[in-house]
């Protein structure tokens, strides 16, 4: 009964490994690169990343706003990060007028208020891409959803292969080198396998969770946002706004800005002092529109258990919670999916010949008189 448990158990993983292989391969690379994509993009980009911080500090963001929209007529601020480092530049999500689903990107000097680059599509930036590519293989909703059952399947491989491999520490590093490909990548698949199970474990339930519940959000509410509209109408201030937010909420520090012409102006933030395993969105301002009165404040702190449990993945998806020394643990581990999507291929192929040749006929014998 066992054996037979455990032969079934083994082929369904090995059809479950075949199936997301390819998808788990391309999420595991452009994760582990994604991880440092901050970096990255510094290195790549210092004229339009990197800024001087000046004694006076930041601008009033009343005035960075009005300068943005000097700088990019026709275009409306969706979306304003607040640089995670005093010499890093503002990140900025615009959408032209008219156009409908297409995010742009700019950055802007906090110090100056210089806007910087020339806006392109949010896709045709490194970052962007690698995370469009992660997140959706660049096949919209349909790529989204597919992402996120591959996430879950990871989980799912994650808890065959230790059950399947239940008995790991009796040859846990052995890399049996002299025998056949068969037996190498056997002992690489168990041994990447087993001591990334937790990471993969972490990784799949939280893509999963974020892929799925967004596709699900995505049809309970129905037709996607419509092109920008120019805005005309006053707008409240932003530094009056953030005042009041402050008075609200004295343990808020401002780390992205939803601004008008939305219904509501949103102030996502984290909480002071931190907490490693809260994100920098968990505590929300509302304002409501057109007059900019304070609507509701949401203390992470305060939330029920689940939604602080959620607010946890994004640390531990991107393993941000230990510095630098998780965020290389998280880019290495990352390419883990890859290494058991090749080496899973390699064993199935390797007993899928085996396999073929055992019960291929062999030559007719010839009748000797």
């Amino acid at each position: 009964m066992a054996a037979a448990l455990k032969k079934r158990l083994w082929q369904i993983h090995s059809w479950l490994g075949l199936i997301a292989g390819l998808g788990l391969l391309v999420i595991g690379l452009t994760g582990s690169l994604l991880v440092f994509h901050e970096e990255i993009d510094t290195a790549r980009l210092p004229h339009l990343l990197r800024v001087q911080p000046t004694p006076a500090g930041r601008l009033s963001f009343d005035v960075l706003l009005a300068a943005v929209e000097k700088a990019k007529p026709g275009e409306t601020v969706t979306g304003w990060r607040l640089a995670s480092a005093p010499d890093q530049a503002d990140q900025l999500y615009l959408q032209r007028t008219g156009e409908k689903d297409l995010y742009r990107i700019a950055f802007l000097d906090p110090y100056s208020g210089e806007v910087r680059g020339d806006s392109p599509l949010v896709t045709r930036t490194l970052a962007g891409w690698l995370l469009e590519v992660h997140y959706s293989f660049l096949a919209g909703h349909t790529g989204v959803f597919i992402a996120g059952l591959f996430a879950f399947l990871l989980c799912v491989l994650g808890i065959t292969g230790v059950w399947l491999y239940r008995d790991f520490w009796r040859a846990f590093f052995t890399l049996r080198w002299g025998r056949s490909l068969r037996i190498f990548c056997s002992d690489l698949h168990k041994m990447i396998g087993i001591s990334s199970v937790a990471f993969n474990l972490i990784l799949g339930f939280t893509g999963a969770y974020w892929n799925l519940t967004h596709v699900i959000g995505e049809w309970i509410a129905g037709e996607p946002p419509g092109p920008a509209a120019e805005v005309t109408a006053a707008r409240p201030s932003l530094d009056v706004a953030l005042a009041a937010a402050q008075k609200a909420f004295p343990d808020f520090q401002l780390t992205y800005i939803s601004p008008p012409p939305s219904g509501e102006m949103m102030f996502y933030g984290r909480v002071t002092p931190g907490n490693p395993f809260r994100s920098d969105y968990g505590s929300t301002i509302s304002f409501q529109l057109p007059e900019g009165t304070l609507r509701e404040v949401t203390d992470i702190r305060k939330a029920g258990a689940w939604t602080q449990f959620v607010d946890a993945f994004t640390p531990l998806h991107y393993g941000t919670f230990g510095g630098a020394t998780t965020k290389v643990l998280w880019s290495l581990f990352g390419l883990a999916p890859g290494i058991l999507a090749v080496s899973g291929f390699l064993i199935w192929r390797s007993r899928y010949q085996k396999t073929r040749r055992e019960i291929s006929p062999g030559p007719t014998p010839v009748a000797v008189p």
